[in-house]
């Protein structure tokens, strides 16, 4: 059993992406089984944070990418701050690389949304049952990575080597922000982006600030042709 209509109860679901279209979507593929029922939807991580202690949903859909702190750090709130809610990660991001970010920061489950329609009932039911869904490829990835050490002269990513703040100062800077902008958009300081902008270098191995924008503008816009 695979799909919501399994449920025994009416599941209260509320939905966050800041792209509208995209809650619509989601909104019209899941109020078509009468188990669910979406009781809310937020487009950033402040309204999330208050309608989740408004309504008391039973689980959440979120995309990592919103304006304000941004997704990993609403997950970490909502983990610290609800412990009982479920939380599925809805994204455009490799989930070779974000997916563990969203469950290490609280999250239950990690769906692309270049995956089937199916893939998003299929993690919403077995979230709800207590379990952790991810897909097959990353199931697989993840129980080799653990199986057998990492060999030398690995091909994984650099990015693997970031925080979840420099991934995100990173992924920021790729979308053509200024280190100002980035820090009011993160409530830091200039000069705590510029620290980070500096590690983000060393464990890439950039030699200059300009070098790791570009980098991360090429990185920002291979994701965006994910979806296309």
């Amino acid at each position: 059993m695979t799909t919501a209509d399994t449920l025994e109860k009416t599941c209260r679901l509320m939905l966050v992406d800041d792209h509208p279209a995209v809650i619509n979507g989601y909104r019209f593929m899941l109020q078509a089984y009468p188990s669910f029922e979406i009781c809310g939807t937020a487009t950033n991580e402040s309204a999330a944070l208050a309608l989740v202690a408004k309504e008391k949903p039973d689980l959440l859909i979120t995309d990592l990418n919103m304006p304000g702190r941004g997704g990993l750090e609403l997950i970490k709130d909502l983990a610290t701050l609800h412990p009982g809610l479920k939380i599925i990660v809805s994204s455009m991001h490799d989930e070779m690389l974000c997916a563990a970010r969203a469950l290490r920061a609280g999250a239950s489950g990690y769906v692309g949304k270049d995956s089937p329609g199916n893939a998003l009932l299929d993690a919403i039911h077995k979230v709800l049952d207590g379990g952790v869904y991810v897909s097959e490829r990353l199931a697989a990835h993840l129980a080799a990575s653990f199986a057998t050490p990492r060999p030398r002269g690995s091909t994984e990513s650099p990015l693997t080597k970031l925080s979840d703040r420099e991934f995100q100062v990173f992924e920021l800077f790729g979308q053509g922000q200024t280190a100002k902008e980035i820090a009011a958009q993160l409530n830091l300081s200039p000069k705590t982006v510029s620290v980070h902008r500096d590690h983000i270098k060393d464990k890439m191995g950039f030699v200059t600030s300009a070098e790791m924008i570009r980098q991360a503008v090429r990185w920002v816009e291979t994701q965006r042709d994910v979806l296309k």
